[in-house]
């Protein structure tokens, strides 16, 4: 009995954070204007639950996180954020397109980039928590995780899915929790893996 009155304290702490760091997120974008903040915004929730993974109870303070990643941070999410507009926009020539007997070789290899990059940035935030180095090394990082281990970093994608597919089903779960609930099912699953040193950090 005590066992599940304490896994329901807890499960109640975390989804009150969580929601504060969704908050958190909307103040902190907004603080930016959105197109300097989201990101460092992002990283922040990151690095939170990171500091509730390692000391439950005193997480780091959420405005301090956004100022010390605000560069790092808008480099690598405009970095993704570009090279997702390139995808999406070979995506769309190799529809309009006429390539002939090369069209399929050339899906194929973009499916292919499209799954490295998606496996990159389910993971980048995760390490830009955990890692304090610039944004050259994290998406250097992110590339050798995604290759070393690909099984994690599919399972980690899978996880960020998950939540969205949830999201999709009951929308009215975004504005309580946006952010911070895939965030937070990421680096949970990651962390569980061991992958991630103990000893590093931010």
């Amino acid at each position: 009995m005590r066992r599940v009155l304490t896994w329901h304290t807890r499960a109640g702490e975390v989804g009150l954070l969580l929601l504060k760091l969704h908050l958190l997120w909307v103040v902190w974008s907004l603080a930016g204007g959105i197109v300097l903040g989201v990101f460092p915004a992002t990283a922040a929730v990151y690095g939170v639950i990171r500091g509730e993974l390692l000391r439950p109870g005193s997480p780091p303070e959420f405005r301090r996180l956004w100022r010390q990643e605000f560069r790092t941070a808008n480099v690598v999410g405009y970095v993704f954020a570009a090279a997702w507009a390139v995808l999406l926009l070979d995506r769309r020539l190799l529809e309009t397109a006429d390539l002939g007997v090369v069209e399929p070789l050339l899906g194929a290899v973009l499916w292919l980039v499209t799954l490295f990059v998606s496996g990159m940035t389910a993971n980048i935030w995760i390490l830009a928590a955990h890692f304090d180095e610039g944004p050259g090394a994290l998406v250097r990082r992110s590339a050798i995780l995604v290759l070393a281990r690909p099984v994690q970093a599919l399972v980690t994608l899978l996880v960020v899915g998950v939540v969205l597919c949830a999201y999709y089903l009951v929308p009215g779960l975004v504005p309580v929790f946006g952010v911070a609930v895939p965030a937070f099912a990421s680096f949970a699953y990651v962390w569980g893996t061991a992958v991630l040193p103990r000893a590093a950090g931010s």
